[in-house]
């Protein structure tokens, strides 16, 4: 298989993926939603339970959500990397790996769409807080939208930036 097609195999992964996340934040949406129905006893009560383990952990998905994000684009870069140079990555230290393989790759690829804000989230996310609210509200992010708004912001990105990823 040429590299041009092992490669858009790869997007097609990784869109994949994305799209189970977005299936798992609309059912966090609609698990916390302030709009409640009548209860239906015939539900499992699994779901049930599952309702509320969202509701008091809401925030710390959208954080795992989020990193998920990131993770699904460096996973991404990762096996591109792998499919032009033919040997693995290897990690810098200290160094972003999704702005060090875009750096790595910048001669064969084309990166239309810019991962800063998702790469400080997850930074935030990680290394101060486990916590897509306070991260949004750090310092250095400063976001006013709330979790449920920036993460379908960042989906979005994350998806036109797999996309976007083209051969010059």
């Amino acid at each position: 298989m040429g590299k041009k097609k092992e490669m858009k195999k790869l997007q097609d992964q990784a869109l994949a993926n994305l799209y189970m996340v977005g299936l798992e934040h609309k059912q966090l949406v609609r698990k916390t939603s302030q709009e409640r129905g009548s209860f239906d006893w015939e539900e499992l009560l699994s779901d049930y339970e599952l309702e509320g383990l969202y509701k008091v952990r809401k925030d710390r998905r959208y954080a795992s959500l989020t990193v998920e994000l990131y993770a699904i684009i460096e996973q991404l870069l990762k096996d591109i990397y792998s499919v032009i140079y033919d040997a693995v990555y290897v990690q810098t230290p200290d160094v972003n790996v999704i702005l060090d393989l875009e750096k790595k790759l910048n001669d064969y690829l084309k990166f239309d769409n810019n991962t800063k804000l998702l790469a400080d989230l997850r930074s935030f996310i990680i290394h101060e807080d486990f916590s897509l609210k306070k991260a949004r509200k750090s310092e250095n992010i400063n976001i006013t939208s709330n979790n449920k708004n920036l993460f379908k912001r960042l989906l979005k990105d994350a998806e036109g930036y797999i996309k976007n990823i083209e051969f010059k």
